[in-house]
C-alpha cells in the first residue's frame, strides 16, 4: 500500500510526499513557469534562469551549495521544460534536512548578480553550440520546431541572438513566477510530511504577488528541413507526429503506440530497419508530452543513399499500426506496465513523474497508470495512425 499525501498550503504551494522506508530520499522544488511560458524574443529565459540559483544565493555561495549535497554523498541537478523548471537532489535520509534547505534556498532566494549572469551567458551560449554539434539532439529540437508555430516550437535553450540579449531585469522578473501558487514541492524517501511542510513556510513566508502565467500558445502545423555538413560520415533522419498530450485521456494510448513501433529491439522499426534490411544501426521512435502538447520522434542514423527507402519503410510500418494484431498489442501493454514498476525503484523518477502529472493533471493519476494502460483497446491504438500529419528532419553527409 502507497504511503502518498498531497497538501496544498494557504499561500497556495502544493506539496506532494510519497513516504519510502529506505534510507535515502528526493526533493524535488518545481515551478510551473517553463519555456512555453516564454515570448519569442526572451526564448531561453527559463533555462538559464535555471542556472542562476547554483551560481549563489543571498545565504549561500555557489561552493556552499554543491558541497552541502556532494560532501554526503548527494546529487544535486535541475532541468528546464516546456511547462516545468525543477531543482532536485537526492541525498542519504538522514541528512535530508540540510538538502532541502538547500533546495528551498535555490528557488527562494537566488541571487542574480549581474557579473554571474554574464559568465553563465557564455556557458549557454556553449551549450547551444554543443547542441548544434550533435546532429541527434538538433534534430529533435528541429522537429519540435516543424511541428509548431513560434514561440512554442523555438528550442528549450534558445537561440545565440535571445540568449544575448536578456539582462539581469528580465531575471528578476521571471523570478516572480517562483511564488507560491506556482510551485509544487514534492518528496519521495524517508521523510517527515510535517519537515517538508514547515521548510515551505518558512522560506515561502512572505507576502507574493500572485504571479499569472500565461497559457502556452500551442499552434500545430507540419513542415519539411533538410541540411548538408561537412564531416559526418553517417546521415541523420528523424520524422515527427503529432500525438496526444500528457493530459489527453488517450496518452496512454500513445504510449502503447510507441511502444510496439519504436521503443526497444522487439519494435517493428528495429526489426523491419536494423534486424531485416541492416539500414541503420540507431532506429528508435519515442514521446515527448506534456499538459499541453504531444509529439512522436522516429530517430535513425543511416546511410546518405538510404534517406528514401528508410523514410519510406517508417511511414508504411506506421501506417501499418491500423491493422496491428491482438497479441502484439497486449504484449506492448505489459511492456508499458513493467517499465512503470520497474521505475517505481528509483525515487528520483518517481518524484519527477509526481510533479509531471500534478501539471497535466493531479498526481494522485500517477498510481492509477496500470489501471489506466490496462484500459486502452485496441482501437484506441488504432485511431493514432495518421499518415498524412507529419515533418521529416534530415541531416546528410556532404
Amino acid at each position: 500500500m502507497v504511503e502518498f499525501y498531497r497538501i496544498k498550503q494557504k499561500n497556495g504551494l502544493t506539496i506532494l510526499f510519497e513516504r519510502r522506508d529506505m534510507p535515502i530520499v528526493t526533493m524535488i522544488i518545481a515551478t510551473r513557469a517553463g519555456s512555453a511560458h516564454e515570448s519569442e524574443q526572451k526564448k531561453g529565459m527559463a533555462h538559464f534562469f535555471e542556472h542562476m540559483p547554483f551560481k549563489g544565493t543571498k545565504t549561500r555561495t555557489a561552493k556552499q551549495i554543491s558541497s552541502t549535497i556532494e560532501k554526503v554523498g548527494g546529487v544535486l541537478n535541475a532541468f528546464t521544460s516546456d511547462e516545468i523548471t525543477s531543482f532536485w537532489c537526492k541525498v542519504p535520509s538522514k541528512h535530508f534536512y540540510s538538502g532541502s534547505n538547500i533546495i528551498f534556498d535555490l528557488v527562494a532566494n537566488p541571487m542574480l548578480d549581474s557579473k554571474d549572469i554574464e559568465k553563465e551567458r557564455n556557458v549557454i551560449l556553449s551549450e547551444i553550440s554543443r547542441a548544434h554539434d550533435m546532429p541527434e539532439h538538433y534534430l529533435f529540437d528541429k522537429i519540435k520546431e516543424l511541428l509548431y508555430k513560434k514561440p512554442f516550437g523555438m528550442p528549450v535553450l534558445g537561440f545565440k541572438e535571445t540568449v544575448s540579449r536578456l539582462k539581469r531585469e528580465d531575471f528578476l522578473k521571471w523570478h516572480n513566477h517562483y511564488s507560491p501558487e506556482n510551485m509544487i514541492v514534492a518528496a519521495v524517501g524517508n521523510a517527515n510530511l510535517k519537515d517538508i511542510s514547515d521548510l515551505a513556510k518558512l522560506y515561502f513566508k512572505k507576502t507574493y504577488k500572485k504571479s499569472n502565467l500565461p497559457k502556452p500558445v500551442v499552434i500545430k502545423k507540419s513542415s519539411q528541413f533538410n541540411e548538408t555538413r561537412e564531416g559526418l560520415e553517417q546521415t541523420h533522419i528523424a520524422l515527427g507526429f503529432h500525438m496526444p498530450s500528457f493530459s489527453d485521456k488517450n496518452r496512454y494510448a500513445s504510449e502503447v503506440f510507441n511502444a510496439i513501433l519504436g521503443e526497444g529491439m522487439s519494435s517493428k522499426l528495429f526489426q523491419e530497419v536494423r534486424e531485416k534490411r541492416g539500414l541503420a544501426y540507431s532506429i528508435h521512435s519515442s514521446l515527448s508530452q506534456e499538459k499541453s502538447y504531444g509529439y512522436m520522434v522516429v530517430y535513425a542514423g543511416i546511410d546518405k543513399k538510404n534517406i528514401k527507402k528508410v523514410k519510406e519503410i517508417t511511414l508504411k510500418e506506421i501506417k501499418s499500426m491500423s491493422s496491428i494484431n491482438l497479441r502484439d498489442f497486449e504484449e506492448a501493454k505489459e511492456q508499458k506496465i513493467g517499465n512503470w514498476q520497474l521505475d517505481l525503484e528509483a525515487c528520483d523518477k518517481v518524484a519527477v513523474n509526481l510533479v509531471i502529472q500534478e501539471i497535466a493533471t493531479k498526481a494522485d493519476d500517477f498510481y492509477d497508470y496500470i489501471e489506466n494502460i490496462s484500459d486502452v483497446s485496441l482501437k484506441d491504438v488504432k485511431s493514432l495512425v495518421k499518415i498524412k500529419e507529419h515533418s521529416v528532419a534530415v541531416i546528410a553527409s556532404k
